[in-house]
Order: structure tokens, then C-alpha cells, then sequence
């Protein structure tokens, strides 16, 4: 998949459900994309940004992610679950799910930069991205 570009993130994408295991094990953050844009309250989200999340184990939280997704977990992803129990498989197919991650020195500063992303995607969208359910405020509190 091209290169997206999205507040500073310059990474390469990654299908979720053929890579999600190469994902390191340390901490950082990562988003999971459709294949085609979203209409948001207010504009478009050209790059399909289903989510925005952080991790102490990038591996392991995208596994829990993908097997909430495909039924195999009743818990484990918050985001994960709401996709399956809304069945947003339906306009998004996990085949056609992306993943980029970015690893980070720790957790903490993984969950600063989750919350500067979804600061970014909520002053632009009005809302946050549409598996998210909660604003991260610690980008703010500082």
C-alpha cells in the first residue's frame, strides 16, 4: 500500500491480518486503517483511520485486536470487540484492514503520542476515529 501521510506519520502500511505477528514487542503506537476513506461529522478522513492505540507490547496487543476482531476473544481489545459486536466487518473485511506502528523509547511516551494523534484527528474531525471510545488526555495535561 502507498505511504500515507497523517500528522508526521510517514510509515510504511502493512496488511493487519498478514503482519500483525511482525510487530515488535516493546512499546509504541500503531493505527489500523480501512482500504478507502471514512466521512466523519465533519470532513473526510482520506486515510480510513479505524483506530488509534498504544501498547507496553505492540505484538501482543494487535494479536488481541485480531482475535477479538475474528470472534476468537469475548475481551482482550476494546476496539477489537467493537468492531466485531457492530459488525463493522461488513463495510470493512479485516482482509482489508492496514496497520503501521511506530516503536517508542516506553509506554508512557507511547500514550503521549496516542494522545497527540487523536488531539490532531478530533480537531480535525470533530470526533475521534471511530473505534476509539475514549479521548487520551494526557498530550493536554502537560
Amino acid at each position: 500500500m502507498k505511504v500515507k501521510s497523517w500528522a508526521g506519520w510517514e510509515r510504511d502500511w502493512l496488511k493487519l491480518v498478514d503482519h500483525y505477528r511482525a510487530a515488535p514487542t516493546g512499546p509504541g503506537v500503531y493505527l489500523i486503517c480501512a482500504d478507502h476513506a471514512i466521512n466523519r461529522a465533519v470532513g473526510v478522513d482520506e486515510n480510513g483511520i479505524l483506530t488509534i492505540g498504544e501498547s507496553g507490547n505492540l505484538r501482543d496487543r494487535l494479536g488481541r485486536f485480531v482475535g477479538c476482531v475474528q470472534g476468537r476473544h469475548a475481551k482482550g481489545h476494546m476496539a477489537g470487540w467493537r468492531f466485531f459486536n457492530s459488525a463493522l466487518s461488513k463495510p470493512f473485511p479485516i482482509e482489508t484492514l492496514w496497520v503501521s506502528w511506530c516503536e517508542m523509547p516506553s509506554k508512557e511516551d507511547a500514550y503521549r503520542k496516542e494522545g497527540e494523534m487523536l488531539g490532531l484527528y478530533l480537531s480535525q474531525h470533530y470526533e475521534l476515529p471511530p473505534l476509539n471510545y475514549k479521548f487520551n488526555w494526557s498530550a493536554q495535561e502537560q
